[in-house]
């Protein structure tokens, strides 16, 4: 789906450098390459951010930071990666399923409203496929229930219009979580992931939180867990976002030249872009809809070309979420899972890549 030593190469020269001068530096844990990279990435998203282990702990530590807990219940939605519901029952707390919308494959505000109780603590919003969930109508649904805005493939997508308008995502909500993983739109060579807040105070508790719940060296005030971002790590980072600018144009291309020569098809639909977010198009990602997804895939993976199912099988019919509460209907989220199929849209691809990838679309057809 990504060449990732193949993006690397036009500026391998440079990741090769900063790694050296972290391993250099003998500073391993924190250190400048971190301290660089908070600070760059705080400028970028006008916001304060601090680095954490991985996006999966950036959620846990939200949550935490919110005290989530034993008896609470976080509505998520049933179509995404499982870390979004996952961190929800790790602090004891209840997943309560909401559906998404078909379109933008992200949350649906109308179905929060069926899902809110006088239980409901918080609403973890997935910023899907690298496209912002309307968080403004969200707003208008649960009124003053936070939100956490689950932004690891949305990084660098901002609001075009609407309430929010120049915000990023993971900027709106009480917090903003990011990962790091190498195929991110803002990818590490490892883990890595980071937590954003506008509100001083939550941001604090959150950083506690991270620190092993410390104030100060050895003065610990409330229980924390250990979650750092590894220098190495940071390092790459600070090279990459030097090119995410022209990363993200070269994806748009490809997604551009996609929607082009897809669009005669009758038995696909393309990925529906809103009118309130850019797009960063971490996946391009279409529906089959006459139920021939996984034999598409099979004649696709036949001519060499990779592709990605995200998700096969919605998290409410999972096996480790059968006690979650299923209080509202999710029939779209299941459909989708029958029906999403993500093509390649890696930054390094040439537009005869495209064009072969899409030929072969058209042949199937």
């Amino acid at each position: 789906m990504i060449d990732l030593p193949r993006v690397h190469a036009a500026y391998q020269s440079e990741l090769d450098e900063a790694i050296h001068a972290v391993v250099k530096s003998g500073s391993y844990i924190g250190g400048p390459a971190v301290a660089k990279f908070q600070e760059r990435l705080t400028n970028f998203m006008k916001t304060p951010t601090f680095g954490v282990g991985n996006g999966t702990d950036a959620l846990q530590i939200a949550l935490m930071a919110l005290g989530i807990g034993p008896g609470d219940e976080v509505i998520v939605p049933a179509f995404t990666y499982a870390a979004s519901a996952e961190v929800i029952a790790l602090l004891g707390a209840t997943a309560v399923w909401c559906d998404v919308d078909p379109q933008t494959f992200n949350i649906d505000p109308e179905s929060v409203k069926l899902a809110l109780s006088a239980k409901t603590k918080a609403v973890i919003a997935v910023h899907l496929y690298g496209q912002l969930a309307d968080l403004e109508a969200l707003e208008n649904i649960i009124g003053s229930v936070p939100i956490v805005e689950d932004t690891a493939q949305a990084f660098g997508a901002r609001f075009t219009s609407g309430k929010h308008k120049g915000k990023f995502a993971g900027t709106v909500g009480a917090f903003g979580t990011l990962s790091f993983f190498p195929t991110k739109p803002l990818g590490a060579m490892g883990d890595g992931g980071a937590i954003i807040a506008n509100d001083k105070l939550l941001f604090d508790h959150a950083l506690s939180i991270a620190r092993h719940g410390q104030s100060k060296k050895y003065v610990h005030d409330i229980i924390g867990v250990n979650s750092r971002l590894d220098p190495i790590q940071a390092a790459v980072l600070n090279v990459k976002l030097n090119h995410f600018d022209e990363s993200l144009k070269r994806k748009q291309e490809i997604a551009a030249l996609y929607q082009d020569e897809l669009a005669s098809l009758e038995r696909i639909e393309l990925p529906k872009r809103v009118g309130y977010s850019s797009h960063v198009w971490h996946q391009f990602t279409l529906k089959v809809i006459d139920g021939n997804r996984d034999d598409l895939q099979s004649s696709l993976n036949q001519a060499g070309i990779s592709s990605m199912i995200y998700y096969p099988i919605s998290l409410a019919d999972q096996n480790a979420y059968k006690n979650m509460v299923h209080r509202m209907p999710i029939e779209t989220s299941r459909l989708l899972c029958k029906q999403v199929l993500s093509l390649p849209i890696d930054p390094s691809m040439s537009d005869e890549d495209v064009l072969y990838i899409c030929q072969v679309i058209k042949q199937y057809f």
